[in-house]
């Protein structure tokens, strides 16, 4: 153990990272910070929070008379001295894990560090940017930072160059559909840009709100995978806060493909990387024309500025971390027979669909439409409902009362908005649970509600300024209701475009909130979870619940975990009291789930996207300290946050994931630093479907990131689905 300065006790690896972080942030250093890889749950947090005590800014406090100008690095190209007041560090962070950082600051840091702490969320938060200049530590969420943050223009040349080396490298990669590239801007267009540079400085400084009028001593982004996405909103915004010293800290930085690093190194001012033009020359081209001498490239690049440990890391021969052991079982479920026929109906059409895109040349251009018919596969995997426009009442209850207000034309122009299969306004990928803003605008379930948390915020597509809340945005199902009882209307109109309820007819009651997956899962649970005693609220829920919604080897596992299948972790949980946590990346799934879990008499929580900030902590603070609370349903977004749940030993994965590193987060709520006992995973696939092909697919993007960690010498691959991907998933 060490302690940094008497006010925080660290762990020897937690040492080493504070040792690096602080020369890091020498000024003779490349950039002035760095991205901080350890794995989930090595104390990413306790390192900066060590960082933040040892390393002060020269005052620690400001006034409003005390305005220091300094040449701050900027989101404009003239980084031009701007009087703002001088401030502690700003922590950025998803919302699920904001309190966490408090009690954290609070818990761990001794009082004699004397170390002022603002969380800025919130309606009443302060206007007044000199106020936040009075705090050592200010915590935020992304959502505040994307609001507070004027929206920024393209980079000069970014948007452009990167049309280029897509139009010139389409062959072999998919990162971006041709549907959703920008159109490059004129000669014209560009020395306007320039001629009113100074200008448009202004007039965005003008509109900026306190996050951006305060110079920050130090900017850190809390799992900062979030902003891996440069063409999001969030990612610009980021770039545009002004500090000298920036970091990034994630377990896993690269989710998608490589190009996710750009939006580090555009944040972290790693020049000359931070321009898209020169991490294209630099990175992407020799990766693509020559990928074992382009990763090694990239190795060096990474090991300027990334201090990067797993699990597995020695440190003088020994383990950098003590954990239990972590054992992941792969079981593959049998289909029922209504089950088996509507999955091969399915499949059926879509292989006869991505036929003809292949015959006609068009497999690019329909990229989109052929991730939903991949995301409906597997749907069909989890639950027969997931395909069938299904709604739980949770999700609707908000905005089904203003949906029915809507004229008809409204109802039906927010219906082809859901059915165009437009990527998510925030992620930029294919919408999971996809909903409508009133604008028009498309996004998934849980993203759009984490940016809607606690207030009333502006919808954050680009250049849309239509002020959204969660009332104004609407499912599939609530259209299709509200336009059912329009007069006139046929209340089976279904824009959906599914035929499985025409083909197959409704559910029987037996098998509504039945799947073979559930069903195999509630096994599990009930030989680990303590059922309740009949004094105890058959539902599960605690009385105030109305606040909680109803309804490391690189290329393969860790060296410590074993991949079985078969039935030993029921035979390893027959002791009752332990937890477990059960994942889906569907909140509908979430939904059916639950209906199981209550008329099982099975105690539980439940964290997704959509909940607030307080309901999200009760739920954690339940399911960690209330011993009769057994089971925790999470969604993987929310999974892919800082969460520690260490009172679980069992983790149940409902169904996979495309990127193998977000199941690793999910994991690793459970297997951190304060686990006593070991840890039993559980991934349920069913036989004969695509997720035998995920599997695969998995293993290939596990050595893709070891490529470019340089922990592994074997994999090339990129871990966006090519063309040759799609062919495998749709016809092996």
């Amino acid at each position: 153990m060490f302690l940094s300065n008497s006010f925080l006790i660290l762990i020897h690896g937690q040492r080493i990272a504070l040792s690096w972080m602080t020369q890091k942030e020498k000024a003779d250093s490349c950039c002035m910070g760095g991205i901080l890889a350890d794995d989930q749950g090595l104390g990413k947090t306790v390192s900066t929070i060590a960082l933040i005590l040892n390393e002060r800014p020269p005052s620690s406090r400001a006034s409003s008379q005390d305005i220091t100008k300094v040449e701050m690095e900027t989101s404009f190209p003239s980084g031009q001295a701007k009087g703002r007041p001088a401030a502690g560090t700003l922590i950025v962070c998803p919302t699920s894990v904001l309190r966490q950082w408090a009690e954290e600051l609070h818990n761990k840091v001794s009082s004699k560090a004397n170390l002022s702490v603002l969380v800025y969320h919130g309606s009443n938060r302060t206007k007044d940017p000199f106020e936040l200049a009075t705090y050592d530590v200010v915590l935020t969420t992304y959502s505040i930072v994307s609001m507070e943050v004027p929206k920024q223009p393209p980079v000069h040349g970014e948007d452009d160059e990167k049309g280029k080396w897509e139009s010139d490298h389409a062959s072999s990669s998919m990162d971006c559909p041709p549907s959703r590239k920008r159109k490059c801007p004129s000669s014209v267009n560009k020395k306007g840009v320039k001629h009113k540079k100074g200008v448009d400085e202004l007039l965005l400084d003008s509109v900026s709100r306190p996050l951006a009028k305060v110079g920050w001593f130090r900017i850190v982004l809390d799992e900062a995978q979030s902003i891996k996405n440069h063409r999001t909103q969030v990612a610009r915004a980021c770039w545009g806060l002004r500090a000298k010293r920036r970091w990034c800290l994630s377990g896993t930085p690269i989710q998608n493909a490589i190009d996710d690093l750009y939006s580090y190194f555009r944040f972290l001012r790693y020049e000359p990387y931070a321009v898209y033009k020169s991490f294209c020359s630099s990175i992407k081209i020799p990766i693509s024309k020559s990928p074992a001498k382009g990763y090694t490239k990239l190795q060096a690049i990474l090991q300027t500025i990334m201090l990067r440990r797993t699990k597995g890391t020695l440190l003088d021969g020994k383990p950098i971390i003590n954990l239990p052991p972590k054992v992941v079982e792969l079981k593959k479920v049998e289909f029922t027979k209504e089950e088996r026929d509507l999955y091969s109906r399915l499949e059926s059409d879509s292989r006869a669909q991505f036929k003809e895109y292949a015959a006609a040349g068009t497999v690019k251009q329909n990229y989109v439409n052929i991730l939903l018919m991949l995301l409906r596969l597997h749907q069909a995997c989890d639950h027969p409902l997931l395909v069938m426009d299904f709604d739980s009442n949770s999700s609707r209850k908000l905005s089904i009362e203003t949906a029915k207000k809507f004229p008809q034309e409204k109802l039906t122009f927010l219906l082809s908005c859901l059915s165009s299969l437009s990527l998510s306004g925030i992620c930029n990928d294919p919408s999971e649970d996809a909903v409508v803003a009133v604008c028009g605008h498309v996004f998934c379930n849980q993203c759009i509600s984490e940016h809607l948390t606690g207030d009333d915020y502006q919808c954050p597509t680009r250049n849309c300024k239509v002020r959204l809340s969660a009332s104004s945005v609407f499912s599939n199902a609530t259209l299709n209701s509200s336009l059912s009882e329009q007069p006139g209307q046929d209340s089976s109109l279904d824009f959906s475009g599914s035929k499985i309820v025409e083909v197959f007819g409704p559910c029987s009651e037996d098998s509504l909130y039945g799947s073979s997956k559930i069903k195999a899962a509630l096994d599990v649970l009930k030989s680990v979870a303590k059922p309740q005693d009949d004094g105890l609220k058959a539902s599960g829920c605690p009385e105030d619940s109305s606040s909680l919604p109803s309804g490391d080897s690189p290329s393969g596992f860790p060296d410590e975990t074993s991949l079985v299948t078969g039935e030993s972790l029921n035979d390893s949980s027959k002791v009752c009291g332990e937890k477990a946590i059960v994942f889906s990346q569907w909140t509908r799934m979430l939904d059916l789930f639950e209906a199981c879990l209550k008329s099982s008499s099975i105690q539980y929580r439940r964290l997704d996207g959509t909940m607030s900030v307080a309901a999200r902590d009760k739920a954690v603070k339940d399911f960690n300290t209330l011993p009769e609370v057994s089971v925790m349903i999470m969604s993987l977004k929310a999974a892919n946050l800082g969460l520690n749940m260490v009172a679980a030993c069992h983790v149940l994965l409902l169904d996979l994931w495309w990127n193998p590193t977000t199941e690793d987060l999910a994991i690793d709520r459970a297997h951190r630093i304060g686990q006593t006992r070991p840890v039993t995973v559980l991934r349920l696939t069913v036989k004969d479907t695509v997720e035998d092909r995920i599997l695969a697919l998995q293993l290939k993007k596990r050595e893709m990131v070891a490529s470019a960690f340089g922990e592994d010498e074997t994999g090339v691959r990129q871990t966006r689905l090519t063309v040759e991907d799609l062919e495998y998933l749709f016809m092996a």
